[in-house]
């Protein structure tokens, strides 16, 4: 093997790695999210039949609606990803007026 053939057989090898850390990057966060989400689903259940407040859960949920969609808008450029984001948006701005609304 001459020189150019190992800097591409290295290349292509290098590439290969980078290609799995990211799927196993998406894939982990993915997974976390899900995980997330299930608990978020378990504190609001259980606040429902306590009594309690779950505003700080669904503002930390809608926060990750509308992150997800404005990151996606800047890579995308879709109408429905600003059409969504502009929902979510609306609803985190109500939890959050409610929920910083309830000590005055």
């Amino acid at each position: 093997m001459d020189k150019n053939e190992i800097l591409e057989k290295s290349r292509k090898e290098n590439q290969n790695q980078d290609e799995m850390e990211r799927i196993v990057r998406i894939e982990g966060e993915s997974f976390s999210l899900c995980l997330v989400f299930l608990m978020g689903i378990a504190i609001v259940i259980f606040n429902h039949f306590h009594g309690l407040s779950s505003d700080p859960v669904m503002i930390m949920f809608w926060t990750s609606c509308v992150a997800n969609r404005l990151y996606r808008l800047t890579k995308r450029r879709d109408a429905s990803d600003l059409i969504t984001m502009i929902i979510s948006l609306v609803i985190l701005v109500f939890y959050v007026v409610k929920y910083f609304s309830q000590g005055w």
